[in-house]
């Protein structure tokens, strides 16, 4: 029994050395664009993003880059990053009025529980 137990420890132990570390930064594969947004609009990290826009209080305008394929079916997907003391709800909207009706513009709406808008950072994946 012990050495059953030697043999998966060092297993585990071997995955755990040959794993490489999470990167800091939203790692997409497979995304055609993503990025990395501060409650404040400014981008950390981005691809495949021309531009992002802190409109007004919880509201966002991401501009995609030319080579997102927006035709038919596509995944969208935000995360809030960071701490807050309230629960924040995110949504989005593909070519929002907000955005000026950009053909390429996705908007980020951010509130808290109660309805009222709330700044906060994000995580933005479009697939």
């Amino acid at each position: 029994m012990n050495s059953i137990r030697r043999i998966a420890a060092g297993a585990l132990a071997a995955a755990a050395v040959l794993t490489p570390a999470a990167a800091a930064k939203a790692d997409t594969p497979y995304a055609q664009a993503s990025a990395t947004v501060r409650d404040d609009g400014v981008v950390l990290h981005s691809e495949n993003i021309d531009e992002v826009r802190r409109m007004f209080r919880g509201t966002y305008c991401v501009i995609l880059g030319e080579k997102v394929d927006l035709i038919g079916d596509v995944a969208i997907h935000v995360t809030p990053t960071g701490r807050s003391v309230f629960p924040r709800t995110l949504s989005v909207q593909r070519q929002a009025p907000v955005c000026s009706g950009h053909i390429r513009s996705v908007a980020v709406f951010s509130q808290v529980a109660n309805g009222l808008a709330a700044d906060t950072g994000f995580y933005l994946t479009v697939s």
